[in-house]
């Protein structure tokens, strides 16, 4: 979805404005002006006589102009769904990655990557979904209908030998195919929303919070099925099954201000939807404003028109004056006494 708002001043507004302090650059704004389409409307204001009053509004609209221009500025930047977009990229794929191109995950192995078994370091469970989907579906070490067990039917790939294998470094592209057609076509209607990301949040809270064996560390914040004591973490396929899963780092689940990557960028995502949807309604009241802005200078245009003609009406032309001069001098001519020529000053003067 791309948003776009058209955030020209009020035509009229803009084209006079008294007082370079008004507007920045006046020089320059006015100058694109008179390049622009709208110069003929500028031409229109600049030989308009305006009585101080009228100058008044006329700087009155274009500051408020300029003030819902700025606005419109900042609102647009949180309308724009590239940074929504982002987000919702970084959550699938990994921050940075704007497609599904990741191959590789190492260095480490499998259990390394989706756990932290033997390298705690190298464990990247929850940095996105892609991953945390491949740690718990993909094939490894033996039947690919295993992997059903944990992520339902055709979600593995149906490997032969060791040789398919996903083992974070290898056999990539197969294994999340498959998984991918599995997806989609288990995909709802549920929009990003804010209570959307909290009921994943919630659940999955409930799934990393469920009891585990009292002596088995290892089975803390693991999401899908871990053998025995997880001595041997997230391998794939360890005891009917047993490794298909991933483990988060206790600061993924505990920590408020981390929690697991993918979730936070997806809740972020969410919010920044929300925060367009809201900043497209103040678009929405902004360029409403500015109509009205540029209706209120129409109207200023006209008004002076209507002015000039009533003060035409009271101020006669030459012409008017001339004939006025006769009629008086016929009044003088017609009076006979001089003594009422006198009362009639200052007419007979």
């Amino acid at each position: 979805v791309t948003y776009k708002k058209n955030l020209s001043y009020p035509k009229q507004a803009t084209k006079r404005a008294a007082g370079k302090n008004t507007i920045p650059s006046g020089k320059k704004c006015k100058n694109a002006i008179e390049t622009s389409s709208n110069k003929a409307d500028y031409a229109k204001w600049s030989t308009k006589k305006l009585s101080k009053a009228q100058l008044a509004k006329l700087r009155l609209y274009a500051e408020r102009a300029f003030e819902f221009y700025k606005a419109a500025e900042t609102t647009l930047k949180i309308a724009q769904a590239t940074n929504i977009q982002t987000l919702l990229n970084n959550a699938a794929f990994g921050a940075g990655n704007t497609k599904e191109a990741t191959t590789n995950y190492g260095p480490g192995s499998r259990a390394a990557i989706c756990s932290g078994t033997g390298d705690a370091e190298k464990n990247k469970a929850g940095s996105s979904l892609k991953l945390d989907l491949l740690c718990l579906c993909a094939y490894d070490h033996g039947d690919g209908s295993n992997g059903a067990k944990v992520c339902g039917t055709k979600t593995a790939a149906a490997g032969g030998s060791n040789n398919d294998n996903w083992e974070g470094n290898t056999k990539t592209a197969p294994n999340w195919e498959t998984l991918k057609a599995a997806c989609e076509q288990r995909k709802t209607q549920v929009k990003l929303t804010l209570a959307t990301v909290e009921a994943i949040r919630l659940r999955l809270a409930e799934l990393l919070g469920r009891q585990t064996p009292a002596d088995a560390e290892a089975h803390r914040y693991v999401l899908g099925s871990i053998a025995g004591n997880g001595s041997e973490g997230c391998k794939g396929n360890k005891d009917s099954n047993g490794g298909r899963c991933v483990k988060y780092k206790e600061s993924d689940v505990t920590d408020p201000a981390k929690g697991i990557e993918w979730l936070r960028n997806l809740r972020d995502a969410a919010l920044a939807k929300e925060a367009a949807a809201d900043a497209n309604k103040e678009m929405t009241a902004i360029t409403r404003s500015l109509q009205l802005l540029n209706d209120s200078t129409n109207l200023l245009f006209d008004e002076d028109e209507t002015t000039l003609a009533a003060v035409t009406t009271h101020n006669p032309s030459a012409t008017g004056s001339k004939a006025q001069e006769q009629k008086q001098k016929e009044q003088c001519e017609a009076i006979k006494v001089e003594t009422e020529c006198k009362g009639k000053k200052p007419i007979c003067e």
